[in-house]
């Protein structure tokens, strides 16, 4: 039976195949007026039509994208992953729209992200069957990966869109720990030059096409343990896109104003196509023609060394926070350093960027850093690996995770760390790792704030990353029913049920789903949570 590895990336979405033995990368074909074109990406893209709300995907949206002119009646979605970092339960598309005097717009839209989402995934399962000659009712079993620093939230939503979407998701795993995966399969096998000779670590530096992820990965014979890992959200190829185009159109002074969405996204396409070419061999400047685009201006052109110098203080922040998990991952192993001992793997179509490698080697001159042969495909062949069940691996929360209490009789507020961060996800058959908390209420209704947060201050308060998870609403008075759905205008102070005991057990399984279980022992009655999704 096939497996899939599945990398649902910002810019594009990879999926490779393991079929009896053998690892593919499926492709994807459009037909077009010149023929047909066939790539190893699916666009992460959705092109909807307003009037009849007919919806293109991938390839399609694209190609039908660049034949338009700006027209109000379609709205383009690249990049959808990068939405769903702020998920919320009926969260709206924001696409960029047509606005006044040819302005772009950046506008909520009434299309409900998950549906889209779903609606995505769909057309890519469809892709999947017709250019894989899948039979049909074959279940596309994947192991499906999200980044790193990903949050709940966008955990939870991915990968109940998948299932929606009719795959049978049999595993999950972090973005950086499949492509040290794939990284230890090619030198195991000999393929890299020097095989592993033992135990070892592997610093993942994986900056994509939206976000940057670093992980820490303890590799043993067939079993990988992630020590440490963290990341930036907003930090990726589309921003570096971004400030090409900017010192384009700054170039061409005012000839680049009042651009409609159109043109701009055609202006980006070529800026990122400019910006890959520095990855391709040695340029002596990044073009551009504005009379391609309809612009009346004399061609412009930067200097990759100018370009380099304003994406430099962008990649800074990336390098820290590499450092950062490399020093957390040595106080849980000692053997973790960077020195020799330690491999740095580059992966993510952004890192074939020189000045990405330069910056690292740099910043670890001792360690070796190896820059993958297969930077849009690493991450999905390691999936495709871990779909085969011939490895075993380990995960650990990339953020803290708890709730907001009172305390000095309700004066004040407190971060209760649930699960903090660099704490051990259960594999796969383990049971749920479990934290039981016991107290006394203050208060008729418990409000139970959850959130998540990248780091803490010196308070222990949140300090950074953070974000919220919805809110539960516990009646502590057992006059309430569980059932009952209370507002927070119903809660009031009070100490009537200062001496009747409330049980809270939080438990997490090897997907990262949290739950929790709120007992009341003085009636013997409990209500569990999905927390995220209730």
């Amino acid at each position: 039976m096939a497996r899939l590895g599945i990398d649902f990336g910002t810019t594009n979405t990879v999926v490779m195949m393991h079929d009896r033995g053998i690892f593919s990368v499926v492709h994807h074909a459009v037909k077009t007026g010149a023929g047909t074109i066939v790539q190893e990406v699916f666009p992460s893209s959705i092109l909807i039509h307003r009037p009849s709300g007919r919806r293109w995907y991938g390839l399609e949206a694209e190609r039908r994208f660049g034949q338009l002119g700006p027209d109000p009646d379609h709205v383009f979605v690249p990049s959808l992953k990068r939405q769903l970092r702020n998920y919320a339960e009926g969260r709206r598309v924001q696409a960029v729209v047509p606005g006044g005097d040819r302005r772009d717009e950046t506008a909520e839209l009434p299309y409900d992200l998950a549906d889209e989402l779903t609606g995505f995934l769909r057309a890519l399962a469809e892709s999947i069957c017709q250019n894989q000659r899948l039979s049909a009712g074959e279940p596309l079993e994947a192991v499906v990966t999200w980044p790193a620093n990903a949050n709940g939230a966008q955990r939870h939503i991915t990968r109940r869109c998948f299932r929606k979407a009719g795959f049978v998701v049999v595993d999950t795993l972090n973005e950086p720990t499949a492509s040290a995966i794939e990284l230890a399969d090619c030198l195991t096998a000999g393929r890299g030059g020097k095989a592993f000779d033992g135990p070892r670590a592997v610093a993942v530096f994986d900056l994509g096409g939206g976000t940057f992820d670093a992980s820490v990965v303890w590799i043993e014979d067939d079993r990988f343990e992630v020590l440490a890992a963290s990341g930036i959200e907003d930090l990726g190829g589309d921003d570096f896109d971004r400030v090409l185009l900017e010192m384009f159109l700054s170039a061409m002074g005012g000839a680049g104003e009042d651009l409609g969405p159109l043109t701009r996204y055609a202006l980006l396409r070529q800026a990122r196509a400019q910006k890959e070419s520095i990855a391709a061999g040695t340029v002596r400047s990044l073009f551009l023609n504005p009379g391609d685009f309809g612009i009346r201006h004399p061609p412009v052109t930067i200097r990759p060394a100018a370009y380099a110098d304003r994406i430099r203080p962008m990649l800074r922040p990336a390098i820290d926070t590499l450092g950062r998990v490399i020093a957390q991952a040595a106080g849980r192993q000692p053997r973790v350093a960077a020195g020799p001992g330690l491999t740095i793997y580059l992966v993510g179509g952004s890192s074939r960027l020189p000045l990405v490698a330069e910056m690292v080697t740099a910043a670890f001159p001792e360690c070796r850093v190896v820059l993958t042969d297969k930077p849009f495909t690493s991450v999905a062949m390691g999936a495709a690996i871990c779909s085969t069940e011939r490895v075993g691996y380990r995960d650990v929360f990339a953020r803290h995770f708890g709730l907001i209490r009172l305390r000095d009789h309700g004066r004040a507020e407190m971060f209760d760390t649930v699960f903090s961060a660099g704490t051990p996800v259960p594999r796969r058959g383990e049971p749920p790792l479990e934290r039981v908390a016991w107290y006394y209420p203050r208060h008729n209704i418990g409000h139970l704030k959850y959130l998540e947060c990248t780091s803490l201050d010196g308070d222990g308060m949140p300090a950074a990353g953070v974000r919220g998870w919805s809110d539960v609403l516990f009646p502590y008075d057992p006059a309430l029913p569980l059932t009952a759905s209370p507002g927070g205008a119903e809660i009031v102070s009070t100490d009537r049920f200062a001496d009747q005991p409330v049980c809270e057990i939080y438990r997490c399984d090897c997907d990262g789903v949290i739950t929790v279980e709120l007992r009341r022992p003085a009636t013997g009655e409990a209500r569990t949570y999905e927390i995220y999704r209730d």
